[in-house]
């Protein structure tokens, strides 16, 4: 894929164009494949402060999709959200070159990690309460099951156990960006 067709794949023509909260879902739910340097070279064009805006959107609305009693994969989507705002909140208060373009290749990778694993990989369990047909799924669409089940719609079991195997990327925050992140 190159930047025409992401950008096409993304429903906008420039980086300035990305302000929605559909853009950041078709970032993150797609399944087609991008390139960590594609995904690069959109961040750098980005407004930071409005992506972080997106990102936080992004996750909230999601949290509301996970089944009850699934606290660790609460806690990993959490932790996952984190660690993004965390970089993004370096990089606007980072004013050195070099940090800022480690912590964008940084930023760039964890994002195509967590597109893999939440589009991509079947790793979540999901039963039909009604028939007991078994299906494994990519996490993005056992969350829009359980959605669906919170709307009325068929009732699963969900097993997100083996979508608990993400690894965090490796990322050192000052105290002043965690404190300030938790505004």
């Amino acid at each position: 894929m190159n930047r025409e067709e992401f950008y096409d794949l993304l429903d906008i023509d420039t980086g300035g164009d990305f302000q929605y909260f559909e853009n950041v879902a078709e970032l993150f739910e797609s399944s087609e494949e991008v390139s960590d340097d594609l995904i690069y070279g959109l961040l750098s064009e980005l407004d930071l402060e409005q992506f972080g805006e997106l990102v936080e959107d992004y996750f909230d609305h999601i949290e509301d999709w996970i089944p009850d009693g699934e606290v660790e994969f609460f806690t990993l989507m959490t932790n996952i959200e984190r660690v993004m705002l965390g970089m993004l909140q370096s990089l606007i208060n980072n004013d050195e070159d070099d940090e800022t373009d480690e912590t964008l290749l940084q930023l760039a990778d964890e994002i195509g990690r967590f597109r893999q694993w939440y589009s991509d990989t079947d790793n979540v369990e999901c039963i039909s309460n009604a028939t007991g047909e078994k299906d494994v799924l990519p996490v993005r669409d056992a969350l829009a099951l359980s959605k669906e089940e919170k709307l009325g719609g068929a009732e699963y079991t969900f097993d997100f156990s083996d979508a608990l195997n993400y690894e965090l990327g490796d990322f050192v925050m000052s105290f002043a960006d965690l404190a300030e992140l938790e505004q």
